[in-house]
This record gives C-alpha cells, sequence and structure tokens, in this order.
C-alpha cells in the first residue's frame, strides 16, 4: 500500500459484496526494498514515512467507505430506471499530502462497508497505526512476558487514539 493509490478500495468493496460481508485487509506498508524498486522507485521509503503514507492511505479508503454514500442511496428502481439516488453519494474531496481523490467511492456501500482491519507490527510506529486503525492486530513474541507487553502497548495506543482499548482484538 505505499506504492499505491487508494483505489483498492472498490476492490475491498467489491470482494465484500462477492462474499456477502465476509472480506478483510492486512494492511502491510511494505518493508523489502524489492517491493520498492519493482514499482520504479529507487528504494525503499523511510519506515516512519511509510506509516505517515498509510495513515492517508486508509483515511481516504475511510472517506470512500464511509462517508461518500449515505445510507440508502442505493434504489434499485427498475420501474423508474432509478439504481441510486443521485442526491446521496457524495464527493470526498480529500487533498492531502500523497494523496488527492476528489470523488465519489466507485461502489455502492458493502454490507460491512469498511472490511475487517488487520495490522501486524511490532514498532512504535506501527503500534500506534495498529491502535488507531486496527481491528484485529497480529503478534508474535519470544515470551509471554514480552507478548503481553507488547499487547498492552498495543490496548494503549487504542485508547491515545480514542478507541476503547477492547475495539482490538488479539
Amino acid at each position: 500500500m505505499s506504492f499505491e493509490h487508494p483505489t483498492p478500495s472498490r476492490g475491498f468493496s467489491t470482494l465484500d459484496h462477492l462474499t456477502k460481508g465476509r472480506a478483510a485487509w492486512n494492511i502491510v506498508t511494505s518493508y523489502l526494498d524489492s517491493g520498492a524498486k519493482n514499482i520504479g522507485l529507487t528504494g525503499q521509503i523511510d519506515h516512519d514515512e511509510r506509516y505517515e503514507i498509510a495513515e492517508e492511505y486508509v483515511e481516504v479508503c475511510y472517506k470512500l467507505w464511509e462517508g461518500s454514500w449515505e445510507d440508502g442511496a442505493v434504489q434499485r428502481d427498475k420501474a423508474r430506471g432509478i439504481f441510486a439516488d443521485p442526491a446521496k453519494p457524495h464527493p470526498i474531496r480529500h487533498k492531502g499530502r500523497y494523496f488527492e481523490t476528489p470523488g465519489v467511492h466507485l461502489c455502492e456501500p458493502s454490507l460491512q462497508r469498511t472490511p475487517l482491519l488487520f495490522r501486524a507490527g511490532s514498532s512504535p510506529r506501527g503500534k500506534r497505526f495498529a491502535g488507531k486503525r486496527a481491528k484485529c492486530v497480529f503478534v508474535s513474541q519470544p515470551s509471554k512476558a514480552a507478548l503481553k507487553k507488547s499487547v498492552a502497548s498495543i490496548r494503549a495506543a487504542a485508547l491515545e487514539a480514542g478507541r476503547k482499548s477492547s475495539a482490538i482484538k488479539i
């Protein structure tokens, strides 16, 4: 996700439609130099900047999923030839540091609207990102004590982001 525009929001919405609300997204900020080079960059983007890109990327996706189409926008009125009430989809007008997305989400809302968001990450910046955005976090630690400390820091990050610590499943 560090190397592309937030257009996958459409793919996730489509997948969520096809799976009847069972789509999930493992948000990865990419860490391999080869990944950056394969899309035309000369090398990997700095660790913390990748998280800044990810923050804005997910923000744009949220705006598209949650804020672009009002509830009830989709009419599916075959008799009148109306798919959607044209007053209810709205452009998001996002203009940020990394992305500019002026328009409406290209897919009607799915059952979840936003897929289940997974996140792995053990760096302080990764934990802050997870605390703000993730619904589930993958963890791996060498001992129960280290795991307990890691989980506590993720839950603290959720509280700092204004969420309940129980909002994240580990």
